[in-house]
């Protein structure tokens, strides 16, 4: 899933002295180095659940795996060993944590045991699964499955059992969010690398299913105010707030896979100052008091 954080590849620009290549830009960059991605807040807003990928040389004080980390960034401490961990989710309890590694849904308390693994779909042609996101109840779970025949939001108990794919039929979106209240859900209509992306909000019973931005830019990771008056998500890397109607649209700086505290606080991934890895950051809604956070 690197490819969904890195939106963009460097372009050359050619000239008299032949290929130049341009500099990395905020919202242009690769990076070769080891990765913070999919932050997600706690509940109550003090800690941050996220994957850690060490890449190579693998670091044996810091190993790839998912990891908690106090909201200002101290504090880590493992979840599990792994690779490949996305967008955890936490219960509203806080007890536990919601994933998808390797395209295999499973859940584990906050501090490692219990792990269970979701099956329930295992019979489809290509069963991989991602962006799981816990109802703001605890009774119920979203998802996406990216892979056609089958493709769509699907949703499931919290005991992963009674999976089904949301209006039951294929709604071609991914990383979706419930809304506090549990009314709405916000997703983005993902289809391919090539095709930039939108943001829409849908409801359950299928009824509204209506485009929130409408632009030529890659629309992606969409999050809740904890008020569900606002939201907030990455677009081409420009990290953005606009209200829950899609109005008031506004750049706050740079940034991917957004997530807002009750704290209204919203915590992000973006490269650090030389580009040489993924970063987390913390920052206001209204783009002040932006901190990193992991180095």
């Amino acid at each position: 899933m690197r490819g969904y954080i890195l939106l963009l590849l460097l372009t050359i620009s050619l000239s008299s002295c032949g290929p130049d290549p341009i500099e990395p830009r905020p919202f242009n960059y690769i990076i070769e180095g080891t990765q913070d991605l999919y932050p997600s807040f706690s509940p109550d807003g003090e800690f941050i659940a996220y994957f850690h990928d060490a890449w190579t040389p693998p670091d044996p004080n810091y190993p790839s795996g998912l990891y908690i980390i106090d909201r200002n960034g101290n504090n880590r401490r493992l979840v599990l060993l792994g690779s490949f961990f996305n967008s955890p989710s936490w219960s509203p309890d806080g007890q536990w944590l919601v994933f998808s590694t390797g395209g295999i849904i499973q859940k584990c308390k906050t501090n490692g045991d219990s792990l269970t693994t979701f099956t329930g779909l295992d019979d489809l042609e290509y069963p991989e699964f991602y962006y799981p996101d816990w109802s703001s109840d605890g009774n119920y779970i979203l998802f996406d499955h990216p892979f056609h025949p089958n493709a769509g939001l699907y949703s499931m108990t919290s005991e992963f059992e009674d999976a089904t794919r949301i209006f039951g039929r294929a709604v071609l979106g991914r990383n979706p969010e419930l809304s506090p209240n549990g009314e709405y859900f916000i997703y983005c209509n993902w289809v391919n690398s090539t095709n930039p992306s939108e943001i829409f909000i849908s409801n359950l019973s299928g009824t509204l299913n209506k485009p929130l931005t409408s632009n030529n830019r890659d629309d992606r990771g969409p999050t809740w105010s904890q008020d569900g008056q606002r939201i907030a998500w990455s677009s081409s890397l420009r990290l953005s707030i606009m209200n829950f109607d899609g109005s008031s649209q506004q750049e706050i700086g740079y940034g991917n896979d957004p997530s807002w505290s009750v704290n209204d606080e919203i915590v992000f991934s973006h490269a650090n100052a030389d580009y040489s890895r993924e970063v987390l950051y913390t920052i206001r809604p209204d783009g002040s008091n932006r901190k990193q956070i992991t180095f």
